[in-house]
Order: C-alpha cells, then structure tokens, then sequence
C-alpha cells in the first residue's frame, strides 16, 4: 500500500511541477505593448497678448460702412418668406456649421449670407484655426451668434437691446456677430486659454480690416465681435500668420 501510494506520488509531483514552471515561463514571456506618445501640450503666452489688446482696437461705428454695406448687399426685408427670391438668385446662400466654426442658437436672425461675405467668413475661420493649431487649444471652433436679420426681427430686437440699430447691416445679409465669451469644443483649463482664444481672433479680425476686408466692432455689453464683410478679394493666408504666432506661442 505504500509503494502504491509512493507511486502515484511522483507522477502528480511531476505534474504540478510542469504546470508551475510553465506558468512561470508565461509570466515572464514579454507581452506586446501599445505606446501611446502623448502630444506636448503648447504653452500660449498670455503676456504677448496683456501687452496688446486687440480688442479694444475694433471700434468702427455704424457711419463708417452703412452705406457701403447698403450697396453691396441685399435689401432689407419683411419676413423670412421674403428670402426665398434672394436665394433662387443667388444673392443670398445658406450658412451651415463647418469645420471652423458653428452656428449658435437664433431669435433674431436667420442663416443666410450673401456669397462674399460666406467666403469671408470661412476666411476668418480658416485664419483663426492656423493661429490655434497647437494643443490645448487645436480644434477649437468659434460660435456665430447673429446672420441676416428681417425688419421685423430688428424692430423685435430693439426693444430688447437698447444697442440694436434699426440700421442695421444684419438686413443687407453681409454682417454677421462671433461670440467673444463662448467658443465649441473648448473646456477651459486655464484662464490663459480664453484670454488668447479671445485676443486670437480679435488679431485676426484687426489684420482683416487692415486689409480692408471689413469692418469691426467689439460690442462690450453683448460680448460679441459684430462684423461687417466687404466685397473685395479674399484670401485664407496672411503674411504675417507666421511671424505672430512665433510671438505669442512658447514651448
């Protein structure tokens, strides 16, 4: 009975000797494992743009460019029914989220703008995206919070803005307002991180005008840039895109 029970001992031993070594040798095997590089987050330097508040520069007033805005848009209507002939003949194209930017919320105006100054809109956007194209900030999209509006939806507006103008270039479909405040896709991490989004697009804007493209106002109380196109040749680039963001990026 011994010897049996001796027997039938060394070929478990065995067993369970194979079975740890074999464990072990898969334990120790090295397994594949996927790197995942993290991208270098770009410090943007807040005191390039403390040193130079663009903002404060966008200031055109509602003389400068009513009667040019006049001419070379639409004519104001009554209702949005009224758009309908404006975009059979083209005059006016409909205004659709894009890559740069996204439409807000509207109550007094509607997506529409005259193909000029839709192009020039997508010229700010584009602009805007190459001065953010570095992490924390890539990606960030700016948010249009007013396109063309009707003479009713002015009226309407007045009584609750006391800034409103009966006047006012949103009717000519060549006008439209960016959010100053607000901008998608954009968690806020540091405080840096809005103050530059902010003077980013307000240098963009002050370039654009410089060019002539259009004309500005930072509307204080509505925390919004209310811009107004003009029809002349637009382009994507600016020559001094490279220079200025070398100014206001640190690594």
């Amino acid at each position: 009975m011994k010897s049996y029970s001796t027997a039938l001992f060394i070929p478990v031993f065995l067993l369970i000797t194979i079975g740890v070594a074999v464990e072990s040798l898969t334990t120790k095997t090295p397994k594949s494992k996927i790197i995942v590089s993290e991208v270098p987050e770009i410090v943007y330097d807040c005191s390039f743009f403390q040193n130079h508040l663009f903002h404060d520069s966008l200031n055109n007033h509602l003389d400068e460019y009513h009667a040019i805005s006049e001419k070379q848009g639409i004519t104001p209507v009554e209702n949005e029914a009224a758009f309908q002939k404006f975009l059979e003949s083209d005059q006016l194209v409909r205004v659709k989220n894009s890559v740069f930017f996204k439409l807000d919320t509207f109550y007094f105006s509607y997506p529409y703008l005259t193909p000029d100054a839709r192009d020039f809109l997508d010229t700010v956007g584009a602009r805007f995206n190459k001065m953010i194209d570095k992490p924390p900030l890539k990606g960030t999209k700016l948010i249009v919070t007013s396109l063309t509006r009707t003479t009713s939806t002015v009226k309407r507006l007045v009584r609750v803005n006391r800034n409103a103008s009966l006047r006012s270039p949103h009717m000519n479909g060549n006008s439209f307002d960016l959010s100053f405040n607000h901008f998608s896709h954009f968690i806020i991490k540091d405080p840096c991180d809005l103050f530059v989004l902010q003077e980013t697009i307000s240098k963009v804007l002050f370039d654009l005008r410089k060019e002539k493209k259009c004309w500005v106002t930072f509307e204080r109380r509505q925390q919004c840039l209310h811009v107004v196109a003009r029809k002349t040749n637009l382009s994507s680039k600016s020559e001094t895109l490279k220079d200025f963001k070398s100014l206001f990026l640190r690594r």
